[in-house]
């Protein structure tokens, strides 16, 4: 490749990952986004031209265009002059492997998880000096504000994201799974096709190395229900993370009679914060990590196993992540006000909100209260688990609810956030304006000290945190 590139929606986390990896390849870089961000800025730093309208980008001599699925039906006119132009067109999938064809790819993938644990196998590789090429879909001080890097290692390590199907385009030799849950519905329409597809990816006929955390109850179900009448490639290799109450079981027993030395099982156990596993050798290994939160333990031994496969001892992994560096927008502290902790997290789908929720109040115990400030995520996630969220939210002591971010997404009639009252504590929930200033007002009412201040969801709620912080 030559360039320039095109990338279409460059200031979103995947898109503007790839495109820090191919200005590290000295790749002439253009892009699209209608908004400005510190994300957009940082490129146009290291040299890239971006504009807010596509007609304003010229596409004669462009190389090739990378789009993703969220841009991909929204510009019809620009896609046919790209085609009638010849130009290479590329999924921001197919550009990624482009990238990484020279190198031996490890794949991570969930419903949950994989930025943070896609980051921890990154941070263990680099700090052994390893120099992988990298894709996280988020921020971390790992890449200094920048999602992706290209290194010049045997091994490359990405998240794949599984919400338009296109990480079934991912052939890594070593595939991670953290879990299965209803997420992107939308686009699999049900339970059993969103199953099929993460199946698809497991790859269990192919020569490769899989790494499962089967305690997640979809990856089980999916072991019990679509294993038993396959075959298995004679170089495949499964790593089973799972707690020691499972080994008993028949789905386990089953599986291990039938994949024998091709099966290795990595047995924890969790007591008082931590994590203590076993690999095939009666050793104790015990993993502690700098943010609470079973789900990060689990993330964790999740991303040691993957790094085992790569030559990296167990222990070498426990002692680099006991200085995990984290992601930004996951359980990050954003400052103090008042002798108020605000924090801010990207989860939006139930079981994230419960898990980080879960977290912080056991962090709290009873010195304080844990206020939430909580922007339901588009209107088609909102309508699909309405009442889910509701759950998962009526834990926080007392919970500020934003109008949907529609993440560009048409509304649905009588779908708001509103439509969370009905299944909600009403006297502990409040419902905001969208106007950041006066919601401050409203919030600042809530809040004592000792206690956190937590903004959840993809959105922009990060901003009411920030603002704050800010004007105190």
């Amino acid at each position: 490749m030559k360039g320039p590139i095109l990338f279409l929606g460059i200031g979103g986390s995947g898109m503007s990952s790839l495109a820090h990896m191919a200005l590290d390849l000295n790749l002439p870089v253009l892009g699209y986004d209608q908004k400005k961000t510190d994300t957009t800025a940082y490129l146009e730093q290291r040299g890239a031209l971006i504009k807010n309208e596509i007609s304003k980008i010229p596409l004669d001599g462009i190389e090739m265009v990378v789009y993703s699925s969220a841009i991909n039906d929204k510009h019809k006119q620009v896609f046919d002059e790209i085609r009638e132009k010849q130009i290479s067109l590329k999924h921001r999938s197919e550009f990624m492997h482009l990238l990484v064809s020279n190198q031996r790819s490890i794949s991570v993938a969930g419903s949950h998880g994989k930025t943070s644990t896609t980051t921890m196998v990154s941070q263990i590789l680099s700090e052994q000096g390893m120099n992988p090429t990298i894709m996280i879909g988020g921020d971390t001080s790992l890449l200094e504000k920048r999602g992706g890097k290209i290194g010049k290692g045997s091994f490359a390590v990405y998240e794949s994201d599984e919400s338009d199907g296109s990480f079934l385009k991912h052939k890594a030799s070593i595939r991670l799974l953290t879990n299965i849950d209803n997420d992107h519905l939308d686009y699999y329409k049900t339970r059993d096709r969103l199953e099929d597809a993460f199946f698809e990816y497991m790859a269990f006929g192919v020569e490769g190395d899989l790494v499962l955390f089967a305690s997640d109850p979809g990856i089980r179900d999916v072991l019990i229900h679509k294993t038993l009448e396959i075959s298995f490639h004679p170089n495949f290799h499964l790593y089973l993370c799972l707690e020691k109450k499972e080994i008993e079981a028949e789905w386990f027993r089953k599986l291990k009679t039938k994949l024998g030395n091709q099966l290795v099982s990595i047995v924890y156990e969790i007591k008082d914060g931590v994590l203590e596993f076993q690999f095939r050798e009666p050793k104790k290994f015990f993993l502690q990590l700098p943010y609470p939160g079973v789900h990060y333990l689990t993330n964790g031994l999740v991303a040691l196993t993957g790094a085992y496969v790569t030559g990296i001892l167990p222990e070498i992994s426990v002692n680099i992540l006991s200085r995990y560096i984290g992601v930004k927008r996951r359980q990050e502290t954003l400052g103090t006000w008042n002798e108020v902790t605000v924090m801010d997290d990207y989860g939006h789908h139930p079981t994230e909100i419960a898990m980080v929720i879960r977290s912080l109040k056991n962090q709290l115990k009873s010195n304080g209260k844990l206020v939430v400030v909580f922007q339901p995520h588009r209107y088609t996630r909102t309508q699909l688990l309405l009442e889910d969220l509701a759950k998962s939210l009526d834990c926080a002591d007392h919970l500020f609810l934003l109008p949907i971010y529609s993440a560009g997404e048409t509304p649905i009639p009588g779908i708001s956030h509103q439509s969370f009252l009905p299944f909600l504590n009403s006297e502990n929930t409040e419902l905001l304006s969208g106007e950041i200033e006066p919601d401050l007002t409203t919030i600042k009412r809530k809040l004592n000290k000792g206690d956190i201040l937590l903004c959840l969801g993809a959105g922009n709620v990060r901003d009411w945190g920030l603002s704050l912080l800010k004007n105190q």
